[in-house]
């Protein structure tokens, strides 16, 4: 303590230049209103910086949070317009119809992935629990994911639409051509639509999105868009490829699509099939 006394009373020269430094600035900022504003609109500018910096850091450790938020209230709202009720036209009918809201959608985490295999699969952080059960479809917020395959209680397993043995009932959107979507083992970016007759007019770009035949996907969930287009002299069927909606090599929030319809439908048509044998 005593040798810090020795130093401000050696250099007491200089402290008092400083004081009065002080002093004079603060005199001059205050009774000059051209300098007083100068002065505070650069602090403020300075000051507006720093805490932007700081903000803009915080929002980057926070980006997990804001996605997992931003994940959850799309799973509300998807699940809202599920049970929305668009009425038919029913100027044909003597009483209104209605369609049911048959679907309903559960968030889930994607933990793990492939691409590069030619049956690729990918893990969900949801599973029994959670109400998730073999054969749901998975989509995300560009289109068309996959198909479970295996449910634990908390996690599950789907086959990716880059799975050779996975085929999509399918619409050419303009057209309305019933198609199968499918991926032939090589580019993940890539898939093969198959079955369009030679009839159909098809054009790159055309969207390519769920047919809504089978009980897996509801209709209009985006597979691709036609990339490109050929057809041999004589075949019956183009040789279509799909560029696919969704970059499965990115894979990261995706919600699996529940119907609570299936069960009904699928007996029935089961019934069919026993009476025409």
């Amino acid at each position: 303590m005593r040798r810090l006394f020795q130093f401000i009373y050696q250099y007491r020269a200089f402290f008092l230049f400083l004081v009065l430094e002080l002093v004079s600035g603060w005199l001059v900022v205050n009774h000059n209103n051209y300098i007083s504003a100068s002065y505070f609109n650069s602090s403020s500018a300075i000051a507006g910086n720093v805490y932007d910096s700081r903000q803009n850091i915080q929002d980057y450790f926070q980006l997990k949070q804001v996605n997992q938020n931003l994940a959850d209230e799309n799973e509300q709202l998807r699940n809202q317009l599920a049970l929305k009720q668009p009425m038919l036209d029913t100027s044909q009918f003597k009483t209104p119809v209605y369609l049911s809201g048959q679907y309903d959608y559960t968030m889930a985490k994607v933990v793990n992935n492939s691409v590069s295999r030619f049956r690729n699969y990918f893990t969900l952080n949801k599973g029994r629990n959670d109400g998730i059960e073999e054969g749901m479809g998975v989509v995300n917020s560009l289109g068309l994911v996959g198909k479970i395959k295996s449910v634990s209680n908390n996690f599950s397993t789907g086959y990716s639409a880059l799975h050779v043995n996975l085929l999509v009932s399918a619409l050419i959107d303009e057209t309305q051509t019933l198609c199968t979507a499918t991926w032939d083992g090589t580019d993940p970016t890539k898939m093969k639509l198959k079955y369009v007759p030679r009839h159909v007019q098809v054009k790159k770009e055309m969207d390519v999105v769920t047919s809504g035949f089978n009980s897996i996907f509801p209709e209009g969930v985006k597979i691709g868009e036609v990339d490109t287009v050929f057809i041999q002299k004589n075949a019956t069927f183009y040789d279509i490829t799909l560029k696919v909606a969704v970059d499965f090599q990115s894979l990261d929030y995706v919600y699996v699509i529940g119907n609570k319809l299936k069960q009904e439908k699928d007996s029935l048509e089961q019934s069919i099939e026993v009476l025409n044998d």
